[in-house]
C-alpha cells in the first residue's frame, strides 16, 4: 500500500510562519545545511518543539557544494587524527542504514609509481596507513584494502598514465548526494512535527528578562513580512555565516573564542565519456603533498579540489579560470589519454568550509575538520566545523548542550531517542531491497532501467509517490532533459513534497541537473517554470522573474570566470 506522505510546501510553510507567531519553541536552529538539519531532527526526535529557518533554500551553501564523499578522512590520519577518523567511520556505517538511498558504499583506489612524485607518500606508508584505516572502522568496516596489480589498475582507469605505474591500492568510503541528503533528513524534521521555513532570514535576537536569548527576529524574503520566533533555546548552525549571524548579538561575536575561516574548494563536472574510470581515484599533486579527487556520480565525473582561503562572497562563491586550470593540469598529468580541457567542463561549481581556526595558523590545508560547540553569555548556541559525513554526530553534541540548559533552566526534560536507528525520509529500505524496487519499477511502469534507478535511489521509498503523480498525468513521463533520467513529475513533487519554491530549488539542489546538464540545464528552464507556476499560482511576470533570477544564479555561481 502506498504510504501517504505529509505535503512539504508552500503551504506548510504558511503553516509554520503561523506557528512562528503564536507559538513558543523549545529550540529555534538557524541555519538549513547538513548540521541545522540534523538538529531539528535531533531535537524534534527528542520530544522537543523544534522550529528551523534558513536564509536561503536548504542546502544552498556548502552542503550542496561537497565532494560528494561519506568517508573517515584517510587524510586525517597524518594529523594523527584518530578519533576524528573514527567517528567518521562510524558515522558513514550509521548513515549507510538510515539513508541507504543516499549512502553508497564506493571502491576509490590510488595509485603506485616508481617516479616517488607520483605518490602521495611511500608505499609502505600508505599500506600501513590503510591497514590503521581498517582497524579504526572495525565493524563498520565496509570492506578490507587490497592491493591491485599494474594490470588491475588499468581496468579500473583504462586512461590512467602508464609510464612507471606499478599499480594501486584499493579501499572502500561511500559516496552520497549531498543536497538531497539534507533534504531528506529536513523532510524527516517535518514529518515529526518541526516548523520549517526556507527563504527567511535571521536579522536579529529578542532577549528575556533576564537577559538571555529568547528568540530570533526573522524576515521572509518571499513576502518581505517579519515575525519573531520565540524559544528558550537558540542554536547557530550557518556554516561560514556563523560569526556574521552571531554579530547580530548586539553586533559581538565574543561568542566565538576561535575564528571561523572560510576555505574554498572548487570542483568540475565532466562526462564519463572523457573521463574514463571505475571506483573514485586520489590523485596526487606533482607540485604539493595534496591529492585532488576524481568521482564517479550520477552518470558524470566530478573532480576537484582546491584548498584556499577564501574573502570573497559566501553567498555566491565560484570557480575562477585559474583554479580550473590547476585542476585540469592536474588531471590530464595522470590521465594523459583524456586531455580534458576547458570545453569538456560540464559545470563548475564551489563550496567554502566552514574551518575552525586559530590566529597563527598559515594556511587551511593544515586546519582540523573537527566541529566545536560555542555558547555566549547570554545563550547563543554556535556550532561551525566538521565535515557532511559526522552531521549526525555533531547535532547529537549540540542538541545535549541544548537539553541539559532546558532543564536546569525550564525543567523541561528532553526524551533519550537518539537518531542512530531513526531513517531519514524515504530511508526504510535497505540498498539491497531498492536494488530490486528498480527492478520492478522498470519492468511494471515501463521506465528505462536508468530512470528507474534514479527514482529509486533518489527518494528511497518515496519514489512511489513520484510513479503516483505519473499514473495521474501521463506527460509528467517525459525527461526533462532527453537522455538524461530526470522526469517532469519529480519537479511537481519537488513542490509539493520537498519546499522547493524557485527553479534552483528544483534543478540545482532537488534534482542536481544544474550539475550534470550544466548549460542544458537551461534548455529545460522553461518547462520546470511552467510547471512550478502551475502548482504555486504564479502569472507570467513572476515566472519571467524567475527564470531569470535562476539564470542569472546559474551565470554568477555554476560558470567560470
Amino acid at each position: 500500500m502506498l504510504k501517504i506522505m505529509n505535503q512539504f510546501s508552500i503551504e506548510s510553510r504558511k503553516t509554520a510562519y503561523r506557528r512562528f507567531s503564536s507559538e513558543e519553541f523549545d529550540l529555534l536552529v538557524i541555519g538549513g545545511g547538513i548540521t541545522g538539519a540534523g538538529i531539528a531532527l535531533d531535537a524534534t526526535a527528542r520530544g522537543l518543539k523544534t522550529a528551523l529557518i534558513e536564509k536561503r533554500d536548504f542546502a544552498a551553501g556548502t552542503s550542496s557544494r561537497s565532494t560528494k564523499l561519506i568517508h573517515g578522512g584517510l587524510r586525517y590520519l597524518e594529523n594523527l587524527e584518530f578519533g576524528l577518523v573514527r567517528e567518521g567511520l562510524k558515522e558513514r556505517s550509521i548513515l549507510s542504514r538510515t539513508a541507504p538511498h543516499l549512502a553508497e558504499p564506493f571502491p576509490f583506489l590510488i595509485p603506485i609509481y616508481s617516479d616517488k612524485r607520483r605518490n602521495y607518500d611511500h608505499p609502505l606508508k600508505m599500506r600501513a596507513g590503510l591497514i590503521l584505516y581498517d582497524l579504526l572502522a572495525g565493524k563498520y568496516r565496509f570492506g578490507r584494502h587490497r592491493r591491485l596489480s599494474r594490470e588491475e589498475a588499468l581496468e579500473f582507469a583504462p586512461q590512467l598514465e602508464q609510464t612507471g605505474l606499478r599499480g594501486a591500492f584499493l579501499y572502500y568510503d561511500g559516496l552520497t548526494n549531498d543536497s538531497r541528503l539534507v533534504i531528506e533528513v529536513i523532510k524527516a524534521a517535518h514529518d515529526l512535527g518541526a516548523a520549517i521555513a526556507n527563504y527567511t532570514e535571521a536579522i536579529g535576537f529578542m532577549k528575556r528578562a533576564d537577559g538571555q536569548i529568547g528568540g530570533a527576529r526573522a524576515h521572509d524574503l518571499m513576502t518581505g513580512a517579519e515575525a519573531e520566533i520565540r524559544s528558550r533555546i537558540t542554536i547557530n548552525a550557518t556554516g561560514v555565516w556563523v560569526n556574521d549571524v552571531a554579530r547580530l548579538d548586539d553586533g559581538d561575536d565574543r561568542t566565538l573564542t576561535k575564528s571561523i575561516r572560510p576555505s574554498k574548494g572548487i570542483h568540475l563536472t565532466v562526462s564519463a565519456d572523457r573521463l574514463k574510470v571505475c571506483g573514485s581515484w586520489l590523485i596526487p599533486s606533482l607540485d604539493g603533498h595534496r591529492f585532488y579527487f576524481v568521482v564517479p556520480w550520477e552518470g558524470r565525473v566530478n573532480i576537484g579540489t582546491t584548498d584556499t582561503d577564501y574573502d570573497g562572497s559566501k553567498d555566491s562563491p565560484r570557480a575562477e579560470a585559474g583554479e580550473v586550470a590547476e585542476i585540469l593540469d592536474a588531471i590530464n598529468s595522470y590521465f594523459p589519454a583524456a586531455q580534458l580541457g576547458q570545453e569538456d567542463v560540464i559545470s563548475s561549481w564551489a563550496g567554502l568550509r566552514p574551518l575552525i581556526s586559530e590566529a597563527n595558523a598559515s594556511n587551511t590545508s593544515g586546519l582540523s575538520r573537527k566541529d566545536e560547540i560555542f555558547e555566549s553569555d547570554d545563550g547563543l548556541i554556535s556550532i561551525s566545523g566538521g565535515k557532511l559525513t559526522t552531521y549526525r554526530l555533531m547535532a547529537e553534541q549540540a542538541v545535549d548542550l541544548a537539553a541539559r540548559t532546558l532543564k536546569q533552566r525550564f525543567n523541561i526534560t528532553a526524551t533519550d531517542a537518539g537518531t542512530e536507528d531513526l531513517p531519514v525520509s524515504g530511508g526504510i529500505h535497505t540498498r539491497s531491497d531498492l536494488e530490486d524496487f528498480a527492478l520492478i519499477l522498470a519492468e511494471n511502469k515501463k521506465l528505462n532501467p536508468e530512470t528507474a534507478r534514479h527514482l529509486v535511489f533518489s527518494y528511497g521509498s518515496n519514489h512511489q509517490q513520484i510513479v503516483e503523480l505519473m499514473r495521474g498525468d501521463e506527460s509528467l513521463r517525459e525527461p526533462l532533459i532527453e537522455g538524461l533520467p530526470v522526469l517532469r513529475a519529480e519537479v511537481v513533487y519537488a513542490v509539493r513534497y520537498e519546499a522547493a519554491l524557485t527553479p534552483a530549488d528544483v534543478l540545482t539542489r532537488r534534482t542536481r541537473l544544474t550539475l550534470i546538464a550544466g548549460s542544458a540545464s537551461l534548455g529545460c528552464l522553461d518547462t520546470v517554470a511552467d510547471l512550478m507556476a502551475k502548482e504555486l499560482d504564479w502569472n507570467n511576470d513572476e515566472k519571467r522573474r524567475q527564470i531569470s533570477d535562476f539564470r542569472a544564479e546559474f551565470e554568477a555561481e555554476y560558470t567560470v570566470i
